[in-house]
């Protein structure tokens, strides 16, 4: 086997042999790496660490065998006689010391001939060989997945397992066809999508690799005259008659590089992991955006330097005046807005707004509400309004992706890349501009699930399609002069799919377009007990203060249930809801005794239920009968002032 595509050699930076008493590798990463391989050159420090190159001329050539082993063999590397150079990354840096590879650490290595590079992942157990042309490594998201990219193309490679599912043939099946194959082999997504299968699909194949099963989609992006790597190959690699695990490979490229691609399978190995795999994603700073007008700056850092909880209530959105009903969704907005904000509710005006928009309703375009949000928001922070915590959601139809829906299976990403919708996201961002207060603008929460229109699984399992489509819409916003926009990613607390290529930090877009982090952890209540507030946020807290934990963050959306009728008698566990309650603000009032509090600013309750069909599934709505709880927070609130 020999790559066709790529024959050049890159310049190699040799590792020494030699223990070096100035370059002893860490367990954490480092600090202030230098140089970072990166798909567009950026400024931009949420891209990821700049991996330093270590500079001994002697290379690694004399100790290989303190490195190779023989269970990292391919057809190409089948022994260190073929190896030129060799690197060795562990911990987050690249390493002098031969024997990080022997530890229980994170460590990968990367094997280098003239054409070839051979890349191991000692702590997952896979390896790979790549053409070298031009190659660059990207370990920023290591433990959730490897990036390799080219002029053109890019690759990245995960292990996936079958989690919360049994290990056998049954569960690797449900969780396949559940998170992965759902709609990579349905043809009507396909379709429906302008996407197409562009080479003959191979299942199961024991023929590319030995003892291995794999199963090829190829996949072309149609009408892709501003989508450049268009053409997809996605690989399922599992070792036959095991279930528990399974390497997942994506490449995308500018052209139809399947041969290539069937290359890197034929070169994939599994063998038994020994360590653990981390992140290196660089810790994210608040800052402010360059486009800010004043009163967006001072509300920010108001936020930055506040110990105090904001708080809202999401009930109904703020109607736009060119919808049919406008009178009486009006009229329910009102109504409910004072009885929240009543003697029998919170007993004070919220300090923050929340609003939920679409694209469109099924095929009815929705509009930015300006009118109602001059009247009913508009705050800054000083002047006693609310502030518009304002939620768009990428989607047509409501986020109706279910494995039960056959039907409703297009997504708007595509189309955004396509410049399908920019007169309508211009309209957005002129009304936006329009609205002149500071907005905390909440795009597309809950990306990493498999219930949002804009979710991964929707976009041939490459969570990239959803950063470019935020960037996309962020860079419009910034043509038509809008200065008042707080930008909030807000993943859910767990991925689901329970995934390592949609994880969260897959789908960040980075720091130079993001402002604020978005919690969301819901405890439904409909057991036996609600697991406290504390150990939820807590549970968050610790997933990311290792990058978020100095930015600023809003718990945009969240709630606890008081029993759906689904599982039993309705509101039947009111009482554990309102205590539930209690304990929350219980923390805040002794935020300082609380680390896991970190920098939540602001919180906003999700009053509104879960239905399935008629009936309810979750209670989440702040019913007037819900009186023990409903003093909770008035009573709650009240405390913290």
């Amino acid at each position: 086997m020999r790559f066709l595509r790529f024959s050049v050699i890159s310049l190699l930076v040799l590792v020494a042999c030699q223990k070096n008493p100035e370059a002893e590798p860490s367990a954490e990463p480092s600090a202030e790496p230098s140089e970072q391989p990166s798909e567009e050159p950026s400024e931009d420090p949420s891209e990821g660490p700049q991996w330093g190159e270590v500079t001994d001329p002697m290379g690694m050539t004399d100790c290989l065998g303190d490195l190779w082993m023989k269970e990292y063999a391919d057809d190409l590397f089948t022994g260190t006689d073929q190896i030129h150079y060799a690197k060795l990354f562990f911990e987050g840096a690249y390493s002098l010391d031969p024997l990080d590879a022997k530890t229980m650490g994170d460590t990968r290595m990367e094997f280098w001939r003239e054409e070839e590079m051979r890349y191991v992942c000692r702590s997952e157990g896979y390896a790979l060989t790549l053409p070298t042309d031009g190659l660059e490594l990207d370990y920023t998201l290591g433990q959730y997945g490897m990036a390799f990219l080219w002029p053109g193309a890019k690759l990245r490679t995960t292990i996936e397992r079958v989690r919360p599912y049994s290990t056998d043939l049954s569960g690797y099946t449900l969780y396949t066809t559940e998170w992965l194959t759902r709609y990579l082999s349905y043809h009507l997504h396909i379709s429906a999508n302008s996407l197409a299968y562009s080479h003959e699909k191979v299942d199961k194949s024991l023929e590319l690799i030995p003892g291995h099963e794999v199963t090829i989609w190829s996949i072309e992006v149609k009408k892709a005259e501003r989508i450049p790597r268009h053409f997809y190959n996605i690989a399922i690699v599992r070792p036959d008659a095991q279930y528990a695990k399974f390497g997942l490979l994506v490449y995308k490229s500018e052209t139809d590089d399947y041969e290539l691609f069937l290359d890197i399978i034929r070169s994939f190995r599994t063998f038994k992991g020994r360590g653990v795999t981390r992140h290196y994603y660089p810790k994210q700073e608040p800052s402010d955006d360059p486009h800010w007008d004043e009163a967006t700056r001072k509300y920010y850092h108001k936020l930055l330097e506040q110990n105090s909880l904001d708080f809202g209530v999401y009930a109904r959105n703020l109607p736009y005046v060119e919808e049919s009903d406008y009178d009486s969704q009006l009229a329910r907005f009102v109504a409910e807005k004072e009885r929240l904000e009543g003697p029998q509710g919170l007993n004070r005006p919220m300090e923050i707004l929340s609003n939920y928009q679409h694209i469109s309703w099924y095929g009815s375009y929705n509009y930015f509400p300006l009118k109602n949000a001059l009247i009913y928001a508009g705050g800054d922070g000083f002047n006693g309004k609310p502030v518009l915590q304002y939620t768009y959601q990428f989607t047509n139809d409501n986020n109706s992706i279910s494995p039960s829906n056959k039907q409703s299976v297009k997504t708007p990403l595509w189309d955004i890349l396509r410049g399908v919708y920019d007169d309508h996201f211009r309209r957005l961002a002129r009304d936006v501009k329009a609205y002149g207060a500071p907005l905390i603008f909440r795009l597309n929460n809950e990306m990493n699930s498999d219930w949002t229109s804009y979710c991964g699984m929707l976009t041939l399992v490459d969570p990239d399609i959803f950063r470019e489509t935020w960037i996309y819409l962020y860079n419009i916003f910034i043509e038509e002069g809008v200065t008042n926009a707080i930008w909030e990613f807000n993943p859910v607390a767990v991925s689901c799919p329970h995934s390592n290529w949609g994880e969260d930090l897959a789908y960040y877009p980075g720091g130079d377009y993001v402002h604020l982090l978005g919690l969301t952890s819901y405890e439904m209540n409909n057991g036996s007990g609600p697991t406290p507030f504390r150990t939820m946020y807590t549970s968050l807290y610790n997933k990311n203060e290792a990058v978020f934990g100095d930015m600023p963050a809003i718990i945009g959306e969240f709630a606890c249930g008081a029993g759906g009728e689904t599982t039993g008698e309705l509101k039947r566990n009111a009482a554990s809801q309102a205590q539930w309650v209690r304990d929350m603000f219980a923390d805040f009032a002794h935020r300082d005794l609380n680390p896991y509090l970190g920098n939540i600013k602001a919180a906003v309750w999700f009053s509104a239920n879960d239905y399935s069909g008629d009936q309810i599934v979750n209670q989440l709505s702040l019913d007037s009968d819900l009186t023990e709880t409903l003093t909770a927070l008035r009573e709650g609130l009240a405390s913290l002032e």
